[in-house]
């Protein structure tokens, strides 16, 4: 593998106009340094990236990430709060919390991150430049990273998301930003959260004790109920406390207060802001946004500028298709404004945990379609592998993005396909599969078909990745110009391999998928 030398730099200069709102525009316009200085219209500022290998693919996010959001989406539920404000409170007079089912599923997500724990995001960037470090690779210079948020909290919405934002939308203005203030707990509930929270912390604990006991991922196991574990649950209970109590002092919301902003996500949002401004040159995040949350519009014009976000992030088995009428606006600035997409496409990865859900489809015609999936219908019509679950065929699949390309002018919309595929799809298309449904191929479809689609082989840690790539490449020789490498980390820790091990599995891999194609997408001229 080729690295380069740390005197190295590439230089990209942005010009950023500062109108009378504060707001940015950015367009890439060469590779000479220059210094900061006035222009013309507003500021010239200069923007560096390190000229070294890339990892467009990689979270660092928590265990207290995910325990904050099982909590917030919990305690919104029992309040009739969930996903936004109803007039009906479904907390049992004697204080004993009656959950939905799918809440179990929350349990689980925490459950799979406890090996973060007490890790924060800036801890997690360290673990994998660490990794990185001790890796077989042997680099001369800090690995770049795009670290992906995630926005989970729509995770149980039905559908019935996409009426209340509706309605929350038709309000007068003052209205609609009292609707969507933090949530807070009053005095009179505390006794009722507090009963709620220790369930939820009893839950997490006992799951966490049944996975060590089965030992399936063969991790060294965490006692149940350790001292870590209760110490990090209860930091985060009182937090969450202590944030949404009536008397907690009033703190700057992004975007005004115009944006659905729960605390889960705003402290997700924080955390990438604060770690990109620490690491300028080697922390280039994406925002998460659901088409379900209000404000999202407004969120991207805020967030996505170059000194916070550098591009957007879709998760589509959530609950939702590409071709939600609400991300349309979305990419129409994409477009304009020249920011690529990084989205979900695998069968696996962490679905819906509504069965049935009711949503929305715009056509490349303009016309907008109610779209209804049910997971027991799909299951009965569709072969669904134990790796694999329906939500993700359903919604993630990348034929569903044609609705999106096709669509007038959107044929220019940069879009990394995530997992290309997944591992299971590459390895069968590099054996020369012939089915037309094999996602690997779908995707190299795509390529051929639309100048600006991309794939990155995230969470793909199987010791012939790298053979089978190389076929393909040799095969497709579109995809030599477009594949990318990411490592999905903190989600890689789900398995047996290890990250420093993970980053092995790819020593000597095409240079151009670590420098050349990722920068291509990320908009570098």
């Amino acid at each position: 593998m080729t690295c380069r030398n740390k005197t190295t730099r590439l230089r990209v200069i942005y010009n950023v106009t500062l109108t009378k709102k504060n707001k940015a525009l950015y367009i890439p316009c060469n590779r000479e340094k220059t210094e900061e200085k006035p222009s013309q219209n507003g500021i010239t500022r200069e923007v560096a990236m390190n000229q070294g290998n890339i990892d467009i693919h990689c979270h660092f996010f928590n265990f207290a990430f995910a325990f904050d959001e099982l909590l917030e989406i919990g305690w919104r539920w029992l309040q009739g709060n969930y996903p936004y404000k109803s007039d009906e409170k479904l907390f049992e007079p004697e204080g004993i919390p009656f959950l939905p089912d799918e809440l179990e599923g929350v349990v689980d997500y925490v459950v799979s991150l406890f090996r973060t724990l007490a890790h924060s995001p800036e801890e997690n960037y360290l673990y994998e430049q660490k990794s990185y470090r001790e890796s077989l690779w042997n680099p001369d210079e800090p690995l770049i990273t795009v670290p992906l948020m995630m926005d989970i909290f729509f995770i149980i919405d039905n559908g019935n998301a996409q009426q209340y934002k509706s309605r929350l939308e038709s309000l007068p203005a003052a209205q609609r930003k009292a609707a969507l203030m933090p949530m807070k707990i009053s005095d009179k509930e505390k006794t009722n959260f507090d009963v709620f929270a220790k369930d939820m912390k009893k839950r997490v604990i006992t799951a966490i004790s049944q996975k060590n006991a089965m030992n399936t991922q063969g991790r060294t196991a965490m006692p149940a109920g350790s001292a870590a574990v209760a110490a990090e649950l209860d930091q985060v209970i009182r937090a969450f406390k202590a944030d949404m109590g009536p008397s907690a002092k009033p703190r700057a919301v992004p975007s005004g207060g115009s944006v659905q902003m729960t605390r889960g996500y705003r402290k997700h949002l924080e955390a990438l802001r604060a770690l990109r401004k620490k690491n300028p040159d080697t922390v280039f995040p994406f925002l998460a946004l659901d088409p379900r949350r209000v404000g999202i519009e407004k969120l991207m014009r805020d967030q996505v500028r170059i000194d916070r976000f550098r591009g957007i992030k879709l998760y589509c088995p959530l609950g939702y298709l590409p071709s939600h009428p609400a991300l349309h606006p979305i990419f129409k600035k994409c477009i304009e404004r020249n920011i690529p997409i990084t989205a979900h496409t695998s069968p696996g990865g962490l679905p819906s945990l509504s069965g049935h859900i009711a949503t929305s489809s715009r056509m490349k015609n303009g016309t907008i379609v109610p779209v209804v999936f049910d997971q027991a219908s799909f299951m009965a019509t569709h072969s669904v592998e134990n790796d694999e679950n329906a939500h993700s065929l359903f919604f993630a699949d990348p034929d569903k993005w044609l609705e999106v390309f096709e669509c007038n002018g959107f044929e220019k919309l940069r879009v990394n396909f995530a997992h290309f595929g997944g591992e299971k799809h590459i390895m069968a298309y590099a054996a020369r599969s012939t089915d037309t449904n094999n996602w690997t191929g779908k995707i190299i479809r795509l390529m051929k078909r639309f100048e600006n689609v991309y794939s990155d082989v995230s969470f793909c840690p199987c010791d012939s990745m790298k053979h089978a790539i190389e076929t393909i490449m040799e095969r497709e020789p579109v995809v030599r110009e477009r594949l990318m490498f990411g490592t999905d980390y903190v989600m890689i820790m789900l398995l047996k391999c290890g990250l420093s091990n993970y980053f092995n599995h790819y020593k000597g891999i095409n240079p151009d998928m670590l420098t050349t194609n990722p920068r291509k997408f990320l908009g570098e001229p």
